[in-house]
């Protein structure tokens, strides 16, 4: 595998190491008590966690919120199947509407000519309608709990508690973010800060407990299938060339179908986004705002087809912690996947009557 895919894979596992160390040493059920005081709401929890800790910008972040997601659903009587993807669903906020996420950076490296501060306010409207349709249809049968209002001291203490029990988290993300620090040497940093926030007891025995030979196995063979794939330059070729010389039509059905069909192969965005955004962007435009509305269409299939992957990582460690079965996610997601593609095509035509 290349270098690129061994950091990745080192990634997801030290994220994962990271997390059985804040379970084992109570720091997130600390965190999780806080985030109960400070929103005493817990279906909005179960959504606005998994958005926070998607400030993670790594492979296997979503294994961070899943324990804390998969026991409030548990308290609101949900499936497994649920829990589970209510943890995914909450995770893609940022990477879909954040400048600095990945996918955004890949769609600047290839045209940097985009205005991708634009294209994440495009996004933006599917994100909501993602957001409010995953919060009613999954959350459909959770059982209502009593919560009571806090003061403001109470308040103030718990928002100091939760910070103090995300200092990992914050040292997983704030040196890549502000210094481009390698995650790999950021995440090690967290899993340290860990002995100094209570995990002075048998520390180093833990860590070598904390590290999952199966979740290893599991992501390197994912990357290997993914990188297979990305190998593939014939069909790469044959989808630029489907996607060039279309009538409108035709090009935003192709532009659908590469994105949903490269997604869901390789669990991947940046693969159908390197062949979809250089094609956008060259063809003639009466506008700019017309050329960014073509992009948002594209960006979205491509994020379709990764999110419902059967081997998107965030969902495959979603599984994991809650026990559920690939048959049983996309049992749960059928609703969703026959709205969102829906709120694409929708937004579009919205887009295309009143920005362009």
């Amino acid at each position: 595998m290349i270098p690129d895919t061994l950091s990745s894979v080192l990634i997801v596992i030290e994220i994962g190491m990271l997390s059985v160390l804040m379970s084992h040493y109570g720091l997130l059920k600390r965190m999780e008590l806080a985030m109960r005081r400070l929103l005493p709401y817990p279906k909005v929890l179960m959504l606005f966690f998994p958005a926070l800790v998607g400030v993670l910008q790594a492979p296997g972040g979503a294994a961070l919120s899943a324990p804390l997601v998969n026991q409030i659903g548990k308290e609101l009587g949900l499936a497994r199947e649920m829990r589970a993807n209510i943890n995914v669903v909450g995770r893609h906020i940022l990477p879909v509407i954040a400048p600095f996420s990945t996918n955004m950076i890949v769609v600047h490296s290839v045209a940097p000519e985009v205005n991708i501060v634009l294209l994440g306010l495009l996004n933006l409207g599917f994100v909501v309608l993602m957001q409010v349709s995953g919060y009613f249809i999954l959350m459909q049968n959770a059982k209502a709990i009593e919560t009571n209002p806090l003061d403001g001291t109470t308040w103030l203490q718990a928002f100091g508690e939760f910070n103090l029990t995300f200092i990992p988290v914050y040292l997983a993300v704030l040196p890549n973010g502000l210094f481009g620090i390698p995650y790999t040497v950021s995440i090690a940093v967290a899993i340290l800060s860990v002995f100094f926030l209570g995990g002075k007891h048998d520390f180093g025995q833990q860590v070598v407990k904390s590290f999952n030979v199966n979740l290893a196995l599991l992501i390197i063979g994912v990357y290997f299938f993914q990188n297979i794939v990305g190998e593939l330059d014939t069909l790469l070729l044959l989808f630029e060339r489907l996607a060039s010389n279309q009538s409108n039509l035709m090009f935003l059905i192709t532009v659908a179908v590469i994105g949903t069909i490269f997604g869901l192969a390789t669990g991947l965005m940046y693969l159908p986004l390197g062949v979809l955004v250089p094609i956008i962007c060259q063809a003639s435009y009466g506008s700019e705002m017309d050329m960014m509305v073509h992009l948002f269409y594209a960006f979205i299939w491509c994020f379709i087809g990764y999110y419902f992957s059967p081997i998107h990582l965030c969902q495959l460690l979603s599984d994991k912690e809650t026990g559920c079965t690939p048959g049983e996610r996309y049992r749960a997601y059928i609703p969703v996947m026959l709205l969102w593609p829906v709120f694409t095509v929708v937004l579009y035509a919205v887009y295309s009557i009143t920005l362009v």
